[in-house]
């Protein structure tokens, strides 16, 4: 009865045990998150709220030209065709560089100014008087601060005011000093600053025939 009594007793705190276990089993399998799961959650909730938070802050500025007119591109042509036409121009004019000076000469042989302006122009069918006094009629009058490249410059070689020499504008530097080739009585076909005293004092008007 005693062995019997004892036997009892440990069946009960065996199941007892047992139930404790289950209990406790049971327990951590309901709270159990697996680790490398929670990291990878946690991991793409954190790209994501960073991947949107730089999408918000791209912004891209766009510079959206305005279209040109009609008239604007029709100029800006005309522009290009000038500055080609007087390029030629000053590219002939300085192949008679060197040539003699010949009063009523028109040839390479010798020279004088209004035959070397005339001739130039002619070889683009841009026909000139022939002499200075006529060719001073033609275009229209610039000042000298609206001097560019192929103008024509009249002096009065002779006194007063009557037109004798001519020659084309060569160069306008960015400072505003002007060169012009033309045809001298002692130099033959040479390039001269305006600025040079003999030419600033006869210097009479300048006009545009290339326009």
């Amino acid at each position: 009865m005693k062995g019997l009594k004892i036997l009892i007793i440990l069946l009960a705190s065996t199941f007892i045990t047992s139930c404790g276990s289950m209990i406790s089993t049971t327990q951590a399998k309901s709270s159990y998150i697996p680790l490398e799961r929670s990291y990878y959650t946690q991991s793409s909730i954190i790209n994501k709220k960073l991947f949107a938070e730089n999408k918000s802050e791209e912004v891209k500025t766009v510079k959206v030209q305005p279209e040109k007119s009609a008239i604007e591109e029709l100029n800006e042509i005309h522009s290009m065709a000038m500055n080609s036409f007087v390029t030629q121009i000053l590219s002939e004019a300085e192949t008679y560089l060197g040539t003699p000076y010949r009063y009523g000469g028109t040839t390479r042989n010798g020279i004088d100014c209004s035959a070397f302006v005339q001739s130039v122009f002619q070889m683009f069918n841009h026909e000139l008087p022939r002499v200075s006094a006529a060719q001073a009629k033609e275009g229209h009058v610039v000042s000298k601060e609206e001097l560019r490249a192929g103008d024509l410059l009249f002096f009065a070689t002779n006194g007063g005011s009557r037109v004798s020499h001519v020659g084309i504008v060569h160069n306008v530097s960015d400072e505003g000093d002007i060169e012009f080739i033309h045809a001298s009585t002692s130099q033959g076909v040479t390039v001269s600053p305006l600025s040079m005293t003999y030419w600033n004092k006869r210097y009479l008007y300048a006009k545009r025939i290339i326009d």
